[in-house]
């Protein structure tokens, strides 16, 4: 049996305790950073940071989603977030993203979307706003869409942020020995 789950069955208790860890970073941000600054996406910061970082310390496949849905199910059982249990989904998926990013070959990217990769912007993947729920009574449709690209735009943003930021510690790591070559990611 081979693919993630098979290589998450096989965790060391150093790398269990990395990944429980992450993930309480993830909840722990998730919470410190409720306040209304009036910017949407600001949180997509700390979770591409540590989503990465967790990918980048424990280098196996499966990592950053199993990351994603533990914090997930615990935000959801905190009762975190606006959308109940699709917190857990909106966790789970840049796991996905920041694990296929990873899985990518090193330099399968052409130079210039360097910035776009997925191994440093892999946590800017949120679920789009729900229209109906944050549409006032009778507004037209276009300024919804307007908001939910606002939306996704600024979580872009905040997610390549975080993730040039992990890229950057890892290289730190990397550089005075604490984690393996393979595991972080190029320059």
């Amino acid at each position: 049996m081979r693919g993630p789950a098979a290589a998450l069955r096989r965790l060391e208790t150093r790398e269990a305790l990395l990944l429980a860890f992450f993930a309480t970073f993830i909840v722990l941000a998730k919470a410190a950073l409720r306040w209304h600054l009036q910017v949407p996406g600001h949180v997509m910061f700390a979770t591409a940071l540590f989503l990465i970082l967790a990918r980048g310390c424990v280098p196996r496949p499966g990592a950053a989603t199993a990351v994603g849905l533990l914090a997930g199910l615990v935000c959801a059982a905190l009762g975190m977030g606006k959308g109940g249990p699709l917190i857990v989904a909106k966790l789970v998926l840049p796991g996905l993203l920041v694990d296929a990013g990873f899985a990518l070959p090193r330099g399968s990217l052409p130079e210039t979307l360097r910035g776009g990769d997925p191994r440093r912007s892999g946590g800017c993947l949120g679920l789009p706003p729900g229209g109906g729920s944050r549409a006032p009574g009778g507004s037209a449709g276009g300024i919804v869409a307007q908001q939910a690209a606002l939306s996704a735009g600024t979580k872009a943003a905040f997610g390549a942020l975080g993730g040039w930021a992990a890229v950057a510690i890892l290289r730190r790591l990397r550089d005075h020995g604490i984690i393996g070559d393979a595991a972080a990611p190029e320059a």
